[in-house]
């Protein structure tokens, strides 16, 4: 019993000892702040944080201005997307998602929609009306009415052209209307080739066959042809149509 006394006696006297205990409780303590303040600050948890605010269909400058307002950063990724509910232009996807939270000063990544997608009408002329239905179908367009018309060289059945015209741009799921050879000429006029003439030239020409002048496009010359010339006319050359018929110009710039 005196042996244990004396022990515990040695142990809260010794420099030793005492040392040993004060080195661990320092050990201890350092490890508690390291624990509790140091690796908090190091990732993040003391960082500030906040929502990120819903930029759907906002335009650029809204959106910056919605996250610079919350703290927060833009970043707009090059590639878009098509979508029919959102307007090309605005935004349509961010990350991280409306609502989150995220630390303050963190960058939103933003993709912008495309709008409702475009396509070009392909040009049908010369196709039977299956093929024309069936590429129509592949290009994301609906095929319209069928329109009986009447050509000089193009047979019966065949597709003529179509409405609105073969190169005219449209959006995915729009109607075009899709004319056929019925071979009958009976009451129509032909339309001849204006290609290279005076506009002014053909406006009188056009009145003269007992037609009608429609719209005027303009576009720059490709392989030098002169001002005010005409490159192509819907409906196209060679068509026999119905007198008082609208004719569309395409002519030099």
């Amino acid at each position: 019993m005196n042996k244990i006394k004396k022990f515990f006696t040695w142990i809260k006297t010794s420099p030793l000892i005492r040392a040993a205990i004060l080195w661990v409780v320092v050990v201890v303590v350092l490890a508690l702040a390291v624990d509790k303040i140091v690796m908090p600050i190091f990732s993040g948890h003391f960082s500030k944080t906040g929502p990120v605010p819903n930029l759907e269909g906002m335009t650029v400058e809204e959106a910056e201005s919605a996250l610079a307002a919350a703290g927060f950063k833009a970043h707009w990724l090059e590639e878009g997307r098509y979508n029919a509910q959102v307007p090309a232009g605005r935004v349509l996807v961010q990350l991280p998602a409306a609502g989150r939270t995220a630390k303050i000063g963190r960058t939103v990544q933003i993709t912008k929609s495309l709008g409702l997608r475009q396509v070009e009408i392909p040009d049908l002329r010369g196709k039977s009306q299956k093929q024309a239905t069936i590429t129509l179908t592949r290009a994301g367009l609906v095929q319209g009415e069928i329109i009986k018309g009447a050509h000089k060289s193009i047979p019966r059945g065949v597709v003529i052209r179509t409405d609105p015209m073969a190169g005219d741009t449209v959006r995915v799921g729009d109607t075009v209307n899709v004319i056929i050879s019925a071979g009958a000429t009976t009451g129509r006029i032909l339309l001849p080739s204006f290609e290279g003439e005076v506009i002014d030239d053909v406006f009188v020409k056009v009145e003269q066959l007992g037609f009608k002048v429609g719209s005027v496009k303009r576009v720059k010359a490709e392989n030098g042809e002169a001002s005010n010339t005409v490159l192509e006319t819907f409906p196209k050359e060679g068509d026999y149509l119905l007198p008082d018929t609208k004719i569309d110009f395409v002519i030099v710039d």
